[in-house]
């Protein structure tokens, strides 16, 4: 790992598990940045987190007070979605770099009003955890498509599923808070925006709640004449699995299945299956981090900014939509601005 001579100060707030993901791998994993402040609503569990980390790392017991503090350069929001828009806007008014968990925000209002603060400052302070944009697999058929090595493409086929849906999990939870990954995957390993959605929508009783669908299914237009499908399942029962394959006029290129050993034994054939996102992105969340502090190390983030934050909600919107309407729904597009016209460095 690269040497530096100072090292950032990161505030973390949320310590559940992909807060404490982060802060261990700033801790062991990551140079050129030390945890400075770790912020939780359960004080036990942000004392308990902290602890890891040696004296030197502060326990706050209020999120404004971490962002505001001049010890703290940068944060890391982990916290529940619907405090991230919050949250965000007040590391721009101070001007703190942050990374920001996925959703960006749980409203297109919210989103655009973050954009717009951002554009305001002048200078990119944003960036969204998009953590495939950095898992090895995802950037191996980028390449294939950036290279030509397929063709033109002409079909995008993701899949997303879990091993059990949250409690309470509602049918519009399954696009906010997972298939929005997989709408940024498609827009940003085909380099074309989202023109159009069609979703449609079951429930696999009795694993989920009867009025919520926990398996949908995506249609997906975009630009370039290029047709998409995305499924969601979030009860598959076997386990944690997500995947791609990019269909173009010259070949395909897909990620390929699990990253874990094959075991032949008694006439079987044996893999096992991540249990969750953060084993199987446990790598893609290494490599977020340390690309996001080299950057805080150079100027600014380079990686998935405000503007893909606001893409990726304008399509939730779309679907969620389209799921209460049984209709296919016409994503507005938006005038990018100049800001971000640059592509970030994981786009290239």
């Amino acid at each position: 790992m690269r040497a530096y001579s100072e090292q950032i100060a990161v505030g973390v707030i949320g310590a559940g598990g992909m807060g404490a993901r982060h802060t261990d791998n700033l801790h062991a994993r990551v140079a050129g940045a030390k945890v400075a402040g770790v912020m939780d609503p359960n004080l036990s569990r942000a004392k308990e987190v902290a602890a890891r980390y040696g004296p030197a790392t502060v326990v706050f017991e209020d999120e404004l007070a971490l962002i505001r503090d001049d010890s703290i350069d940068a944060v890391v929001v982990a916290s529940p979605a619907d405090t991230h828009a919050g949250l965000v806007m007040e590391c721009l008014r101070h001007e703190k770099r942050v990374l920001c968990e996925k959703p960006l925000t749980t409203s297109v209002e919210d989103a655009r009003k973050i954009v717009e603060a951002e554009v305001e400052l002048g200078r990119k302070l944003v960036q969204v955890g998009f953590m495939r944009r950095y898992d090895p697999q995802h950037l191996s058929v980028k390449q294939a498509i950036t290279t030509g090595a397929i063709g033109r493409p002409v079909l995008f086929k993701g899949w997303h599923r879990n091993l059990a849906a949250p409690p309470g999990m509602t049918s519009e939870f399954v696009i906010f808070s997972a298939a929005v990954h997989d709408l940024d995957a498609a827009r940003w390993l085909l380099g074309q925006e989202n023109e159009e959605v069609y979703v449609r929508g079951t429930s696999t009783e009795p694993r989920s709640d009867s009025s919520a669908l926990d398996m949908q299914l995506i249609q997906l237009s975009l630009g370039g004449g290029c047709l998409g499908t995305i499924e969601v399942y979030m009860n598959a029962a076997y386990g944690y699995e997500v995947g791609v394959e990019v269909v173009g006029e010259e070949g395909t290129v897909h990620t390929a299945p699990g990253g874990s050993p094959v075991l032949r034994r008694d006439q079987t054939s044996y893999q096992r299956i991540e249990s969750d996102w953060l084993e199987r992105f446990q790598i893609a969340y290494v490599i977020e981090m340390q690309q996001w502090i080299e950057d805080l190390h150079k100027g600014e983030p380079t990686g998935p900014h405000a503007w893909d934050g606001y893409m990726s909600h304008v399509a939730v919107e779309s679907c969620i939509a389209s799921l209460r309407s049984g209709s296919p729904q016409s994503l507005p597009t938006p005038e990018r601005p100049v800001l971000y016209e640059q592509l970030a460095e994981v786009e290239k």
